[in-house]
């Protein structure tokens, strides 16, 4: 009776575990599915490789050289590629462009997993069942479906990536090589034609095959490597001999057991019982693949109507391990681990369906078995024992010694029921256990996946107030605020028009630009010396790439890049979590042609225009030399840092201050420039004693103490009287009529302390300011609406009860300000200054607040009192951080 309960209690649990979390993996499914923008890294690359062929860029093409258009990195084989290259445009009347893409790409990986799943269950069942019962059947079809429960498959089961693609082909070739198919070679190969690292599968099939059929085994192994080694060797010629670099040596990245002990350490932490469930199944498997003990004279092998169907998983969940010690590669994550938990899902599935096969079917299996070794076996498929064949067979004979110690064969049977009902009820529930905890994927405090910034992620319960179904509310609200930064992003890129430069490949592949970057990629290339930044840097520097966004300054861009990015950019805002840069305007351009020794020449001179009629006192000045080499030959420059002087002289050559930073910023050396004329940004900051008069600004080239050539004058500079301010601890200076701008909005009490100097871009100059920001176009000083700009990245907002007392409406925006709110509103300048309000009020955290155009109202929980929010800074993402443009 015990035996029956727990027979069928394990069996239930599962089941009800597996069906909530199965509503988990559609809602995850759902959410991914409906958002129309990258979701991770490895989804931008991906999107805009789609996108290429789409626009009629030819396969070949596409695995180019990555330094130039479309400055792509592919790291795989193009089978996923052409796979959604084929189905997105069934989605392009519904969807535009790179939406039907990225939906196409979801929906292959989504379906691609339920059939991983289906083929896990196919594959556990006995190759000829007919004898199984329906609660067999039903247990082992309920096991397949837990591999969608699995946190990870839940995690990458509908994102564009290859993994799942990969696994289902490899699945699928496993079932014909089951049935001993070569047609299975088809799939097999295809399989590492998604991504050559998935081997579990085709490593499985060959080493089961050659143990069984060894000329099938031979023949799958010539189809697999004709086919790969067809595919790989059209497009490494047509590609130019760039195709191995993309999937070979791009990938080739640095091996570290750290890294790959922190990620098992991880795993095991809510796994731990699902890789012991599936090691006791493997034992189990093994012992019922052993040949028939009981007939001494004649072991033989099993054929394919037995259970040694069992041994594949034991070899495939083997070689999946050992993929997954890739995840120590750098730049791997979990998806390393997807072959390994299918062959653990397989092998507890395969062990349910052969412990509680009926009796009547075992033992039909045990005559047909003596019969068939009472005839020699085809050389062919009967070759001698394995050493996997004599393991089972000494686990058979344990087994076998332990049911001849039963006095009668009723007993036996009955001990042999008990053990089967008692064994699957336990794998059954080692799964179970391993469904009942997880990581969750977001932040509860930043729009960032979870343990990005709080440093760790420990495990939680799957069920419970912070369990999974928390985790997908918080996704919801992640989704639609990256909604809206996305939306944003996109519409600053293509305004921006030429390649843009970002380390998330999704923002540029998004808004359908090209990237000059595909950060982590190309940083392995530069750092291997398979490929040349100079090309990209050099148009940095001299600011032709009009948009640059960064998730994080320091995200795979090379110090180069990071010291073009802080000296010729500067920030001008961000979305969200995305900081923008643009290029700061040098100014107008006078021609000169100056010699300032090493072999470089000064071909031209830009200065930015003064904030009012004539410099002030305390004023920066950007100064841009144009310089180009004057020699092919090495320089001392390019062997040794050198530095440019620039020195602020009296008219009749008395020296006043004197500044000095490093050439093009050690970014590059003069033989980096290939011939250019390359840009170097020389901002000065005008001592604030500075008496109104004429002077005139020299330019020399050192290297350590040494002089090249004596100062030599490049640019006259007229300064008038004292008019602007420094203002706030960093003592910034604030133009004249940006500060007079500044004064009316309420000053200290108002903007509050500059947390930039006035930088001059393209379209203006800009400057903000503790809680607004200003941009000046000429005598037109505006502000900028940061209250909208701000709320785009706003994630976990709660409604709040409106305040009573006196209200007024805005038709403009349809929004009403109540209270408080209201009265505070007016007081700080109203229309003029806020702006009307752009949303109803919330909770944000320990506070109430009301967003409006230029800024947000807030009264903390207690008080009475509204202040205004530090936008200005939030703007920026500079909490206690210097401004970046030096």
């Amino acid at each position: 009776m015990r035996t029956r309960i727990a027979g069928a209690l394990a069996p239930a649990a599962l089941a009800a575990l597996v069906a909530m979390h199965l509503l988990f993996f559609a809602l995850r499914a759902w959410h991914v599915l409906t958002f129309p923008y990258p979701l991770d890294y490895g989804e931008g690359p991906l999107l805009a490789q789609v996108n290429a062929l789409r626009s009629g860029i030819s396969l070949p093409h596409l695995y180019s050289d990555p330094g130039t258009p479309p400055y792509l990195v592919v790291n795989y084989p193009p089978v996923y590629l052409v796979a959604v290259w084929l189905i997105a445009p069934l989605f392009d009347v519904a969807f535009p462009g790179s939406d039907a893409t990225l939906l196409a790409g979801r929906l292959v990986t989504l379906l691609a997993t339920l059939g991983s799943t289906f083929l896990l269950w196919r594959l556990a069942a006995p190759p000829h069942d007919s004898h199984s019962t329906a609660m067999p059947r039903i247990a082992v079809f309920i096991t397949a479906l837990a591999f969608l429960a699995l946190p990870i498959v839940r995690e990458w089961g509908a994102l564009m990536r290859v993994d799942m693609l990969g696994v289902y082909l490899g699945l699928w070739g496993l079932l014909l090589t089951r049935r001993l198919s070569r047609w299975a070679a088809l799939p097999l190969a295809l399989s590492l034609l998604v991504k050559p690292s998935l081997i579990a599968a085709p490593a499985a099939a060959l080493i089961w095959l050659w143990f069984r059929h060894r000329r099938r085994a031979l023949e799958v192994a010539l189809i697999i490597a004709a086919i790969g080694g067809a595919a790989a060797g059209a497009l490494q010629l047509a590609s130019g001999g760039w195709f191995w670099l993309h999937v070979v040596a791009a990938n080739a990245n640095p091996w570290s057991a750290a890294l790959a002990e922190g990620f098992w350490q991880d795993q095991a932490a809510i796994l731990w019982s699902l890789w012991l469930g599936a090691v006791c199944a493997a034992a189990l498997l093994l012992a019922r693949a052993a040949p028939d003990v009981s007939n001494r004279r004649c072991p033989v092998l099993p054929s394919d109507t037995t259970p040694a169907h069992g041994l594949l998983p034991v070899v495939y969940t083997c070689f999946g391990a050992y993929v997954a010690f890739g995840v120590g590669k750098v730049g791997a994550y979990t998806n390393y681990f997807l072959e390994f938990y299918a062959g653990a899902i397989w092998l507890i599935a395969a062990a349910i369906a052969s412990l509680l096969a009926t009796d009547r079917s075992r033992h039909g299996q045990r005559l047909s078995s003596t019969r068939r070794s009472d005839k020699p076996a085809p050389v062919s498929d009967a070759p001698a024992p394995s050493l996997s064949s004599r393991i089972s067979m000494l686990t058979s004979w344990f087994l076998a010694a332990g049911a001849r110690t039963q006095p009668s064969a009723a007993r036996s049977r009955h001990f042999n029921s008990r053990f089967s009902v008692l064994s699957s009820s336990t794998l059954l529930l080692l799964l179970a256990a391993a469904l009942l905890r997880y990581y969750p994927l977001w932040s509860e405090n930043y729009v960032k996946p979870y343990g990005l910034i709080e440093g760790d992620n420990p495990p939680r319960l799957a069920f419970g107030a912070y369990g999974v179904w928390r985790d997908l509310q918080r996704e919801q609200e992640i989704l639609a605020t990256l909604r809206r930064v996305n939306a944003a992003l996109v519409a600053d890129a293509q305004a921006a028009g030429a390649p843009i430069v970002t380390d998330i490949p999704g923002i540029a592949a998004q808004a359908g630009v090209p990237s000059r970057l595909q950060a982590f990629e190309h940083r392995q290339l530069y750092d291997a010396g398979l490929l040349d930044q100079r090309p990209l840097l050099r148009d940095m520097a001299n600011g032709r790439v009009p948009l640059v966004v960064l998730d994080y300054l320091g995200n795979w861009l090379t110090p180069e890049m990071i010291a073009l990015i802080t000296h010729r950019y500067a920030q001008t805002g961000s979305r969200g979590t995305f900081d923008l840069y643009q290029p700061v305007d040098p100014g107008r351009r006078s021609d000169v042609a100056l010699d300032i020794g090493a072999g470089i020449r000064a071909t031209g001179v830009f200065l930015s225009p003064p904030g009012s009629t004539m410099y002030a006192p305390g004023e920066r000045v950007v100064l841009t030399l144009e310089l180009s080499r004057t020699t092919t030959d090495p320089g001392p420059c390019d062997a040794d840092p050198c530095e440019i002087r620039v020195t602020l002289a009296t008219s009749d050559g008395a020296p006043i201050a004197a500044w000095e930073r490093p050439l093009i910023y050690d970014a590059l050396r003069p033989a980096d420039w290939d011939g250019a004329a390359i840009q170097h940004m020389h901002p000065i900051d005008l001592p604030v004693e500075l008496p109104p008069g004429e002077y005139r600004l020299t330019v020399a080239l050192r290297s350590g103490a040494e002089l090249f050539t004596p100062p030599q004058r490049i640019a006259p500079i007229k300064v008038g009287d004292a008019s602007g301010q420094l203002l706030g601890e960093r003592g910034y200076f604030v133009p004249a009529p940006i500060f007079t701008f500044w004064l009316e909005a309420g000053g200290y009490e108002g903007p509050g302390d500059p947390l930039m100097p006035a930088v001059p871009f393209a379209d203006g100059v800009v400057q903000c300011f503790l809680r607004a920001c200003f941009h000046s176009a000429g005598n037109d000083i505006t502000r900028l609406p940061i209250g909208e700009l701000v709320l785009i990245g706003e994630s976990g907002l709660r409604p709040a009860q409106p305040e009573t007392g006196p209200s007024r409406f805005f038709p403009e925006t349809g929004y009403t300000l109540h209270g408080t709110f209201l009265s505070a509103w007016e007081a700080y300048g109203g229309m003029e200054t806020l702006g009307p309000p752009i949303s109803s009020e919330m909770q944000r955290g320990a506070a109430r607040v009301q967003y409006t155009r230029y800024a947000r109202l807030e009264r903390p929980e207690g008080t009475d009192i509204v202040l205004l929010a530090n936008l200005g800074e939030e703007y920026l993402r500079l909490p206690g951080i210097p401004y970046r443009w030096r």
